[in-house]
């Protein structure tokens, strides 16, 4: 199965208990799972068939979009972020 990686049609979706984020017109996938990896906790990786800007529910840290793929859980190398 081939994903669209074109952020006009779809978007990449990573959370973890403390936080979310996507893929943006700034903000690569190589960018978000090294944004994801600082925050310091484990997390899930989802690819999302729509844009990244449009409005949809995020139920129990996941994505509630038609289509969604779950790519996989990323295990934390660190504690949280220190302060």
């Amino acid at each position: 199965m081939r994903m669209n990686h074109d952020n006009k049609q779809a978007h990449f979706f990573a959370s973890s208990v403390a936080t979310w984020a996507t893929t943006t017109p700034e903000r690569t996938l190589k960018e978000l799972l090294t944004h994801m990896e600082k925050e310091g906790y484990s997390f899930n990786l989802f690819h999302v068939p729509v844009p990244y800007d449009t409005d949809y529910t995020i139920k129990m840290y996941q994505p509630q979009v038609e289509g969604t793929l779950y790519l996989g859980f990323f295990e934390a190398t660190k504690k949280g972020k220190s302060k």
